[in-house]
């Protein structure tokens, strides 16, 4: 039989996972991976770390090289290959060496894409000064490093206030760099919902870097000394020595178009299950192609290494018959800012709010990493959105210096297996006081959803706080006077009982303590009684952060 031939162009997490994945599979097959830059499998993720000097070597960053993958896997890597065109009825692609110019035929028999995504450079005044910069390759960060050594860096703006946004300021500012940030949005990391980004700026401006947001760039300019700013009609951002890009990734799709492959209302290529284009014989994967939401059924794009390195074993798996398909993402991401963990996976409040969603709710919790009494214990702020119909969850985020991301694994695990705020109390988790909890923090919250369905632990949030609102604070007397909350009266829980009589019967009483269980406890107590209680969710904790 002909040996079958599969190029794969691109490299990094969905390539090369493709092109290993085939070489197991199919150790007779011929595999060439076309890589246009000068390396095949690097981590992108930890570039701006390099620029921080967090990871000091370039060769750290390196995860296999052309000899390895040809050693150990029986793979051809050419690096500094660009495809240029696609035949996809003759199943040739046309080739250039970066290097020498040539440029070269080549037949296959499946065509895998995985050009990835580029950063968004706008076409904006300004845009190609010295200075102006984004990051996607070691030769970027590079670039970046050569630059802040060679002009002596000591001030710079972030454009962009995502995930890349905030770990390249944090990096920066490790450096010895004033750092702002200018985000054209209402908060800062837009895939939170705005009460949550709330904790991420906090720790933002408590180390120093300044946060400007509804600041959408309109131009860049050179000022009178040689400087940098950034500027719209009604806003001017601080002088800085360099700008850095950082404002969304665009889907690489000008080969796949050429080539005559759809492409998803995203902007991205449409695949299905199987990551097969629309043309038969060429499959796609990683940051360029369209995906599906789990919890909507809607198509969105996700450009995460996770995500691409699944597709990348489907593709691979359907190229050679074996069945395979990939069932679409929940969007599960993490971030480490100082010494803070932001992660979340699902749909957040706002998003559902917007969308014109009514069947969810959501609660706070502020629980610990582990038990109180062990030393270290600190709180997670999260926030738990369901369904109110069935209790299905869908989203979590977790923010804490320690155990967030486990967290929220755990809860991810759950909602891909269409998982319910029920299952979320149930589960067996590890406890140990250096750990955990015997309820943890997931069955914490998880607990606080199931009662709200049940009837027995009905929410309410500040936006239902009303003028004529009875605000009760069950908080002990100390408490409130250290933290007092305006408006509310003050009934310690351990003196409610005894206090009934002083609460009005004809009016909604909203109850809340510092975190939540004591306030939980006083609406249980208060409806029991007759009265018609809510707990505001969260507590105080939940309540004085700023919207």
């Amino acid at each position: 039989m002909k040996t079958k031939r599969t190029i794969i162009i691109g490299g990094v997490a969905g390539g090369a996972t493709a092109a290993a994945r085939l070489s197991r599979l199919d150790s007779k097959r011929e595999i060439t991976v076309l890589e246009r830059g000068p390396y095949v499998s690097f981590a992108n993720c930890g570039l701006p770390y390099y620029i921080g000097g967090v990871i000091e070597k370039e060769d750290s960053l390196l995860l296999a090289s052309p000899q390895l993958f040809r050693e150990r896997y029986g793979i051809e890597v050419m690096v500094r290959h660009e495809a240029r065109t696609i035949d996809p009825d003759r199943k040739t692609v046309s080739v250039a060496n970066l290097a020498t110019g040539e440029e070269m035929l080549m037949e296959y028999d499946e065509l895998v894409l995985s050009p990835g995504a580029s950063p968004i450079r706008p076409p904006m005044p300004g845009i190609d000064l010295p200075g102006v910069v984004t990051l996607r390759s070691v030769p970027d960060a590079n670039t970046i490093q050569s630059y802040i050594s060679g002009h002596r860096v000591r001030r710079a703006l972030v454009i962009g206030a995502g995930f890349i946004g905030l770990e390249v300021a944090e990096n920066l500012h490790h450096a010895g760099i004033a750092v702002s940030i200018a985000e054209g949005g209402s908060h800062v990391l837009p895939p939170l919902d705005a009460h949550m980004a709330t904790y991420a700026r906090e720790i933002l401006e408590t180390n120093g870097i300044i946060v400007e947001t509804g600041c959408i760039a309109a131009g860049i300019r050179s000022t009178a000394d040689g400087s940098l700013q950034a500027y719209n009609d009604a806003w001017s951002s601080a002088e800085v020595d360099l700008v850095v890009l950082a404002i969304g990734v665009r889907p690489e799709t000008d080969l796949a178009q050429s080539a005559g492959l759809a492409i998803g209302e995203t902007g991205a290529i449409l695949v299905d299950e199987h990551m097969r284009t629309s043309v038969p014989g060429i499959w796609a994967v990683g940051d360029a192609v369209q995906v599906t939401s789990r919890l909507t059924g809607k198509p969105m794009r996700l450009a995460l290494a996770g995500v691409a390195q699944k597709q990348a074993r489907v593709a691979a798996d359907d190229i050679v018959g074996r069945p395979a398909a990939f069932g679409g993402v929940l969007g599960t991401s993490v971030l480490r800012i100082f010494d803070t963990t932001i992660a979340m996976t699902g749909l957040n409040a706002d998003v559902l709010a917007r969308s014109g969603e009514k069947d969810f709710e959501y609660v706070d919790g502020h629980h610990t990493q582990h038990v109180g009494y062990y030393p270290g214990a600190a709180p997670i702020h999260a926030r738990l959105v369901f369904s109110r119909s069935d209790g299905r969850i869908l989203g979590y985020t977790a923010i804490g210096r320690d155990g967030a991301a486990r967290r929220v694994d755990v809860v991810a695990a759950l909602m891909g297996h269409r998982g319910t705020v029920y299952d979320m109390a149930e589960a067996e988790l590890c406890y140990s006081p250096q750990e955990g909890a015997a309820k943890d923090a997931v069955n914490q919250l998880g607990l606080a959803a199931v009662n709200n369905l049940t009837g027995m632990h009905p929410v309410a949030h500040r936006p239902d706080i009303r003028p004529d609102s009875y605000l009760l604070d069950v908080r002990e007397t100390a408490e409130v006077e250290r933290a007092p909350y305006a408006g509310a009266v003050n009934i310690p829980l351990s003196t409610l009982r005894q206090r009934l009589a002083e609460i009005p019967r004809d009016r909604e009483i909203l109850v809340f303590c510092q975190s939540g269980v004591r306030g939980h406890s006083a609406t249980a107590l208060l409806n029991d009684r007759g009265f018609t209680a809510r707990h505001l969710s969260g507590g105080y904790l939940s309540l004085v952060r700023p919207e």
